[in-house]
């Protein structure tokens, strides 16, 4: 999934505003550290799984022909793939 910079930003800020609504944590550092923190874990997640995508669709190369043919779903073989590549490297997709 891609998401745009404001979008992470959004979401940053809703995930710390939770957290401290519901007193799950008590900051020690200035706010914008924790949510510059919760902004770079999600960007990381979601380059891991650009990554896992991208390798997916090279890995995909060996069965041109048969999704070609008609043999392979396209789409269920990308799922698939990425579902083992994540499951190999801990990563939940």
């Amino acid at each position: 999934m891609r998401l745009k910079k404001e979008q992470i930003r959004k979401i940053s800020e809703l995930i710390l505003r939770n957290l401290q609504e519901k007193k799950l944590i008590t900051p020690r550092i200035p706010e914008k550290e924790i949510f510059e923190s919760i902004a770079a874990i999600i960007t990381g997640d979601l380059m891991a799984e650009v990554k896992i995508e991208d390798e997916a669709r090279k890995l995909m190369d060996k069965y041109r022909v048969q999704i070609e043919s008609g043999m392979l779903n396209e789409r269920e073989l990308l799922m698939k793939i990425k579902k083992q590549l994540a499951k190999e490297r801990k990563i939940v997709l």
